[in-house]
């Protein structure tokens, strides 16, 4: 399928635009039928809250993780929407990781899909859980991921501001996070996406938040779908060659 791009450079920039054309993911019906039990069903020690629920979590194993047992993985945190807030991690399935994984035993990456009960995503809770699985599976501590969808975005911004060591790397779709995470995120590259037709949650304030990162000296860049509405842009990054080629290179060491 064609796709229309261009880039804008400079000190104004704020990233890459898009024609809103669905791109397909490449090779699943080829890919065996043994894959269907994946990704796993896990409840983590890591409370949500301070004397809450513990989390329950989505984990995708590569097909090759068990082969060695000293390789370390690069990591993908993936955080949902508010549709899919509740105790019933099938939700998860709609979109995003979960929805196309069982059909990708060779994804490079450890990925881990928490689901949030109710509420806004904690960072601490988050932050806990993810020491928890740094500890638990065998992933490379400088090539974790963090990425959202929608009210999974401002989460994914309120984290990585509160724990900008922790990520290699930040990609939130379809929301933008609190003004005071700009000046900490200058060091951390960016790939954010939004639709300039979304009526949820308004582009104006992802793009302002973008550009100040940039007049800091930040590595972000937004991806701007015309037409595209909130539904729209959720989950595309995961469908875009581009972006996934663009995650495999980040590593936290990288940016000091």
């Amino acid at each position: 399928m064609r796709r229309l791009s261009f880039f804008c450079y400079g000190m104004g920039r704020v990233g890459r635009f898009l024609c809103s054309v669905p791109v397909i993911l490449v090779g699943l019906a080829a890919l065996p039928a043994s894959a269907e039990d994946r990704p796993a069903k896990v409840t983590a020690a890591a409370q949500v809250l301070e004397g809450g629920e513990n989390w329950r979590y989505f984990l995708f194993l590569p097909a090759d993780y068990e082969k060695d047992d000293e390789s370390e993985w690069p990591m993908i945190l993936w955080l949902h929407g508010r549709s899919l807030r509740g105790n019933d991690l099938e939700q998860l399935r709609r979109y995003g990781p979960p929805s196309f994984l069982a059909k990708q035993p060779d994804f490079p990456f450890v990925v881990v899909c928490p689901q949030l009960p109710d509420g806004s995503w904690p960072a601490k809770g988050l932050n806990n859980l993810l020491e928890e699985c740094l500890k638990t599976y065998r992933v490379d501590e400088n090539r974790v991921v963090l990425t959202g969808d929608s009210l999974g975005a401002m989460g994914a911004w309120n984290l990585a501001g509160s724990f900008p060591g922790r990520f290699a790397g930040l990609s939130p779709i379809t929301a933008h996070g609190p003004g005071w995470v700009a000046e900490k995120l200058i060091r951390m590259p960016i790939r954010a996406w939004h639709g300039d037709s979304d009526e949820a949650v308004p582009i104006v304030e992802h793009v302002a938040l973008i550009k100040e990162i940039q007049n800091l000296g930040g590595d972000a860049e937004i991806e701007i779908v015309p037409g595209g509405t909130h539904g729209d842009v959720i989950g595309m990054n995961w469908r875009d060659p581009d972006w996934l080629a663009w995650i495999e290179t980040l590593d936290r060491s990288k940016n000091e």
